[in-house]
């Protein structure tokens, strides 16, 4: 592992030249954006480091000079590599493949996260714009969509989430200039951790507590209670969520109608007994 940040904990590489650059800059002082450049043999340019962080393409000449300034070893500099060909990539298919080489390439692929995945799950906003570009036409005004939307959400922050989205490969524009959503729904995937959705699930609870608090016009229906019973009847009732979970999902699917809203259904079954 490198002596200042460890490679094998990104999944893009800008943000590991950032905070590589922000942790070596600390013990050598010398080494600023700046003196990265004249490192890689760019005497005459001061901000050649910094535009390539801020997303300027890096050529593939280029990458054997920053594996070099960088001090990487044969795997770490193969994972910098594929990170750029990731981040690069022209084609959904391209970025699959790489994405696939680079999981091959971690010491352990079980706990790596794709970093955009990370994002959108990690705030609750993420998934509620994605599913009101069914509801509504969306362009690159997103006022409307932003006065509509229950917790408030800042226009600046709608536009990230956006461009997330696009990033991601979720939404796409159609011929009349809306954004719509390029996929019928989103999941975690085989490769996200019980962490991510762990705290995307408690985003969603918090949103069931703010709509109870709101006490408004929205049409919501909560309910809970406390119940004791045994083992068998616990896994029966758990069975029964599942199952009612499924059909849920099937009134979705096989809506024929417009979507006219977008809508939240958190359940939580859980024991008040240690065993």
């Amino acid at each position: 592992m490198n002596k200042f940040v460890d490679i094998f904990q990104f999944t893009r590489f800008r943000k590991y030249l950032d905070e590589y650059q922000a942790a070596r800059v600390v013990q050598d002082p010398e080494f600023t954006r700046a003196g990265v450049c004249a490192l890689l043999g760019l005497p005459k340019t001061r901000s050649y480091f910094n535009d390539i962080v801020k997303g300027k393409k890096l050529s593939s000449r280029m990458i054997p000079k920053f594996v070099e300034v960088l001090g990487l070893n044969k795997k770490e500099a193969r994972y910098f590599e594929i990170m750029v060909n990731l981040d690069q990539a022209k084609t959904a298919t391209e970025r699959n493949a790489f994405f696939e080489e680079l999981l091959k390439l971690h010491p352990d692929s079980s706990n790596i996260v794709n970093e955009d995945a990370y994002e959108y799950y990690n705030h609750w906003y993420n998934s509620v714009l994605f599913t009101a570009l069914d509801v509504f036409d969306v362009s690159d005004d997103l006022e409307p969509i932003q006065k509509k939307m229950f917790p408030k959400v800042a226009a600046g922050t709608l536009k990230r989430s956006l461009e997330l989205l696009e990033r991601l490969g979720f939404v796409r524009k159609n011929e009349d200039g809306f954004w719509k959503a390029s996929r019928e729904s989103v999941s975690t995937g085989a490769h996200n951790n019980n962490e991510l959705v762990r705290q995307y699930q408690l985003q969603c609870f918090e949103l069931s507590k703010q709509t109870l608090l709101a006490n408004d016009e929205n049409a919501s229906d909560m309910g809970t209670f406390t119940f004791s019973v045994s083992d068998e009847a616990f896994k029966e009732i758990a069975k029964e969520v599942q199952n009612m979970k499924a059909r849920v999902r099937k009134i979705i699917t096989n809506d024929k109608n417009a979507a006219t809203g977008v809508h939240q259904l958190n359940i939580h079954l859980f024991t008040n007994l240690k065993k």
